[in-house]
């Protein structure tokens, strides 16, 4: 199920083909829900706000969502994503969720200056912003209330100092397969997205441990774990439902999308 096939839908329906599953390609424009998804729909729709709708509509028609609707619906908020870490007793940065002004100011009495504001929903490193002063969050949050009223739920988050790079470890199954180092020297932000460059990281226990747990506290059957290298150790920051991966394969050579191929054919066998 796609929308736009970008490299990395390219990299997934040659490897599915490798494995001996027969793909039909579902394009959600063109789909009308709940009607002729199939059984097994594998989504990989670009626009965030098809995914969850589908995800949910093969699931209550008696099918399977990969990822399972619920963990596409953890994942896509990163506030859900917050609970189940801290559930599941994975470090993560300090996060409060505030759904007004003087709720944002609240909450940064008790996170402390500087801290990370970011929408509930998005990607990219899209209006993510690091705040160093009450001022300049006063100055956001009504910058903010202008806007769409998705852009009215504040999460506020502890500002870890990173050694200029994150880590995107992708795990599938219960596996890290592989990961990079993002790193960027001209934004805070270190997604690739943004200009940021992939180099490959070596997988030590302690960052598969982390990763594979984030992994599991969401109950995907592959995803994007992002990671950050603090004072405390590792911590997570984020957890990708439909992760880009082109990167990840083209630095480390290992054969992501395979890995993620391998997983769908046993999980459908089961």
């Amino acid at each position: 199920m796609y929308d736009i096939v970008r490299l990395d839908e390219k990299l997934l329906l040659n490897a599915l083909a490798r494995v001996g599953i027969s793909v039909k390609l579902v394009n959600s424009e063109q789909a009308i829900a709940p009607d002729q998804l199939g059984e097994v729909g594998l989504v990989r729709a670009a626009a965030r706000s098809r995914v969850i709708p589908l995800a949910f509509t093969y699931e209550l028609s008696g099918g399977v969502a990969i990822n399972s609707a619920q963990s596409l619906a953890v994942t896509h908020d990163k506030y859900l994503t917050y609970l189940a870490l801290k559930r599941a007793g994975v470090a993560t940065p300090r996060s409060l969720l505030a759904f007004g002004i003087e709720g944002v100011k609240t909450a940064a009495e008790r996170l402390d200056f500087p801290l990370v504001v970011k929408p509930t929903d998005g990607s990219w490193g899209r209006f993510v912003s690091l705040v160093k002063s009450l001022e300049d969050l006063e100055t956001l949050a009504a910058q903010r209330q202008a806007m769409e009223s998705d852009m009215h739920l504040y999460l506020l988050q502890e500002y870890v100092d990173k050694p200029g790079r994150d880590i995107r470890v992708t795990v599938v199954g219960s596996r890290a397969v592989a990961a990079i180092y993002r790193i960027n020297s001209s934004d805070w932000r270190t997604n690739t997205a943004r200009g940021g460059r992939a180099e490959p990281v070596k997988i030590d226990p302690e960052l598969e441990e982390i990763a594979v747990r984030a992994h599991q506290a969401v109950g995907a059957l592959y995803s994007g774990i992002d990671v950050v290298e603090s004072e405390r150790g590792y911590m997570v920051l984020e957890i990708n439902g439909v992760p880009e991966f082109k990167n990840v394969q083209r630095a480390t050579g290992v054969d992501v999308a395979g890995e993620i191929a391998e997983a769908v054919k046993i999980f459908i066998k089961r």
